[in-house]
């Protein structure tokens, strides 16, 4: 597994943090840990919102942005590429609305993106697995 980590912001977010998330995530998921490949970029509202417009044609930030980058979760062992974008304004506001702290809200939105990547479609399934990841930690 490899993780690449872009903080594009002033906000502090320990890379250990969303690495020990991403790999909770993955496990959980059954991917095979050795062919996943995930860069993610933590960027400012009006970046985030300038790259959904672009892919999902909605004028609008988010909290997370998810792209893979081949044709899906393969099981016969071919590598995962995918990327994530992060907002953490969105997140820490999400957060406030949630009643929850920015680590909680962070890994259940970390925890979306990496299931997107890995093929995962919205779904209680994916849900109980995010609440799962964020409510462990």
């Amino acid at each position: 597994m490899n993780i690449e980590i872009a903080n594009l912001t002033k906000k502090r977010i320990g890379s250990d943090f969303v690495k020990n998330i991403v790999r909770k995530t993955a496990k959980l998921a059954h991917a095979d840990l050795r062919n996943f490949n995930l860069s993610i970029v933590i960027s400012g509202e009006s970046e985030i919102r300038k790259i959904n417009r672009k892919y999902r044609k909605k004028d609008k930030s988010t909290d997370v942005l998810s792209f893979n980058l081949n044709s899906g979760y393969n099981k016969k062992g071919k590598a995962i590429e995918g990327e994530l974008v992060l907002c953490p304004k969105v997140i820490m506001k999400n957060a406030r609305e949630n009643k929850v702290n920015f680590e909680r809200e962070l890994a259940f939105v970390l925890a979306h993106g990496v299931l997107h990547v890995l093929g995962w479609r919205h779904g209680r399934r994916m849900y109980s697995l995010q609440d799962e990841i964020a409510n462990g930690l």
